[in-house]
């Protein structure tokens, strides 16, 4: 079975954007993964013809992307009964769970907002969700998560907080912007002094819970990473190409200062932009996916939601 995902692709500095789309959806490209390894890609282009690219049209010497998969916003309760926004975030969760183990993950990002409450029973059975998805799964909180019970069950079940992860010659900076008692969140100096120790030399993701530029959301961007402009100064000069964010419930792309800002949608409930309050909107469960290449290349795209494959 085909799994429904939108891809955009980078080549080199230049973000290109391939596809039809609208609302959340603008910029992406519809596409359908058929195989993997050797992956296969449906692409819709704007005028509606269908590309197959297969494996990337690598030359045979490249070597293989790693695969890094991040969930976020999970808001899972103590009580598996209980809903979330009218959503079962269990339920939710779990309808991810076909997908994210066709897309073979060698990494998992747990992005923050993990629990909805910060209880011991939701860590847990996060932990039983992605433990044998991914040989290495790494963890940031969230302004919902409680670090002091989350941090000894992650650390029981093997996961790792970082703050620097090295996967298939890519760098994952972890970096906590949650703060007990705030929504919003904030990076000082010492959560920022990680991005110091990234090798110049090789290339780097940033993973961080609070979004780090406006999202058009005026109920979320209220309660944004604050002093945002500490992470861009400590960002000048690294190696970072990306940074990926949560606790936005929706799908944005920008960019800042040259490098690509990219939010992973909620696994449980998503919701429309340019709205007060959160409204939700057409998109289902989901989750970011990165495709990263030894020569720095790479791709991201979202796995889940209520989107269907191309007509080809």
């Amino acid at each position: 079975m085909p799994i429904p995902i939108l891809v955009r692709r980078r080549r080199g500095p230049d973000l290109q954007s391939v596809g039809r789309g609208a609302d959340l959806r603008a910029g992406f490209a519809l596409a359908s993964v058929v195989a993997a390894p050797g992956l296969q890609v449906a692409v819709a282009s704007p005028t509606g013809h269908c590309d197959i690219l297969t494996g990337m049209n690598l030359p045979a010497a490249t070597q293989q992307p790693i695969t890094v998969l991040q969930l976020s916003d999970s808001h899972l309760p103590a009580d598996p009964q209980a809903r979330y926004r009218g959503q079962s975030a269990d339920v939710n969760l779990a309808s991810l769970r076909s997908a994210a183990r066709s897309l073979k993950p060698e990494v998992i990002v747990l992005s923050g907002d993990i629990s909805e409450d910060g209880s011991a029973e939701s860590y847990w059975r996060m932990g039983g969700f992605v433990r044998d998805l991914a040989p290495v799964v790494g963890w940031i909180p969230g302004n919902h998560d409680k670090r002091a019970v989350m941090a000894p069950i992650f650390d029981e079940l093997g996961f790792d907080a970082g703050p620097v992860l090295i996967a298939g010659g890519w760098q994952l900076a972890l970096l906590d912007s949650a703060w007990p008692g705030r929504p919003d969140g904030e990076l000082d100096c010492e959560r920022l002094a990680p991005l110091d120790q990234l090798d110049p030399g090789l290339p780097a993701l940033v993973f961080v819970h609070h979004q780090p530029v406006p999202v058009g959301s005026p109920w979320i961007d209220k309660y944004p990473l604050n002093n945002a402009q500490r992470l861009w100064r400590a960002l000048a000069g690294k190696p970072v190409r990306a940074v990926a964010f949560g606790h936005v419930h929706q799908v944005f792309e920008g960019e800042r200062y040259g490098v690509a800002c990219l939010s992973a949608p909620s696994t449980v409930a998503n919701g429309l932009r340019d709205v007060p309050r959160f409204t939700p909107g057409n998109l289902g469960p989901a989750a970011r996916w990165f495709r990263l290449w030894p020569d720095r290349r790479w791709q991201s795209g979202i796995l889940g939601g209520e989107l269907s494959a191309p007509d080809c």
